[in-house]
């Protein structure tokens, strides 16, 4: 049998063996995504799920061992002790590595289709939209709450709720990206954090539908100027930290859930004004497909099942929000 393991290794002849372990096929796997230039923060995703995760839990496994029963209990077990996302993680990254397995000719099938996709937990929701009727006292509360203020995020989370932007690609707006003449914003980065080099300015954004040119109500324009008005000798960006360096999505994530219960906003998270941005489009009539673009989304049914009911007709976005937000911002 050890003959003839040995024979099948060596007329497979790829870079990879069914006795490569895990966490050596991870670090290929890892190198293979440098190679393809796959984005920085990609790059930290891919590899958090590797280090923190696979290759100490499974990482001596070899490729022949890693079956679909293994790697279920493995992902069930992230699932339950660091949640759901870190579990949707490490599944992805593993069918990445199995893949390349695969294309390697390590193993014929790759195990991670066999494996069941991991549910979120009952009682866990996504962020809500904030009720029209409620968006004003929200505002009020949020523009009168001493950290906000001290951090200089009340403006930023203005900005959101106005352009349905994620929170990252907020933080990274410079003013080369602002045509003041056609009241837009062109979405061409958004802030990720790397491990050993810390925030950066990544040009890539979330996705491909994520380059996109973003109409702006006149108020968001003039706020907007003001701002670049008063920080351009400090600065192109518009929202950039009190000392004026790139500001972190994560900071300002958690600077909203240290105040929220105190707002009345239990729920509240930066995706809530990107939810909000996209149900006031969808009242006003504007159809799904109209919306993904807005938003950035590449699939038009994600839009239509995650952020909103049933869409029609044809609206402009950027006049939509200014009607909505009259007097709002």
């Amino acid at each position: 049998m050890k003959r003839a393991l040995t024979t099948i290794e060596t007329g497979r002849g790829g870079e990879l063996k069914p006795t490569t372990p895990l966490h050596v096929l991870g670090q290929l796997f890892l190198a293979h995504k440098r190679d393809l230039q796959l984005s920085e923060g990609s790059l930290e995703t891919y590899g958090y799920a590797v280090t923190a995760h696979i290759t100490p839990r499974i990482g001596d496994l070899s490729v022949a061992e890693a079956k679909p029963d293994r790697l279920q209990k493995f992902l069930n077990a992230v699932h339950r002790e660091s949640g759901h996302g870190a579990a949707k993680n490490c599944r992805s990254t593993l069918s990445g590595m199995m893949s390349l397995a695969v294309s390697n000719g390590a193993i014929s099938r790759n195990p991670v289709r066999d494996v069941e996709r991991i549910a979120q937990s009952k009682g866990k929701k996504g962020a809500s939209a904030i009720a029209p009727e409620d968006l004003a006292d929200l505002m009020g509360k949020l523009r009168s709450a001493p950290s906000l203020i001290e951090q200089d995020t009340v403006e930023l989370l203005e900005f959101m709720v106005a352009a349905g932007w994620r929170v990252g690609e907020a933080c990274a707006l410079d003013v080369s990206s602002i045509d003041f003449q056609a009241s837009t914003a062109e979405v061409e980065a958004t802030n990720v954090r790397v491990k050993g080099r810390g925030i950066i300015r990544q040009t890539v954004p979330k996705t491909d539908a994520g380059w996109r040119v973003t109409p702006l109500p006149e108020p968001t324009m003039d706020l907007l100027q003001r701002r670049h008005d008063r920080l351009k000798e400090f600065t192109t960006l518009l929202f950039p930290t009190t000392v004026m360096t790139l500001r972190d999505p994560s900071n300002t994530q958690r600077e909203l859930r240290d105040v929220r219960d105190a707002l009345g906003y239990p729920e509240l998270s930066t995706h809530t004004f990107r939810k909000t941005a996209a149900t006031m489009l969808d009242r006003a009539g504007m159809s799904a497909t109209e919306i993904a673009a807005f938003l950035g989304h590449k699939n038009p049914s994600m839009t239509q099942d995650v952020y909103m009911n049933t869409l029609k007709g044809d609206t402009r976005a950027g006049a939509v929000m200014q009607k909505q937000l009259d007097g709002l911002i």
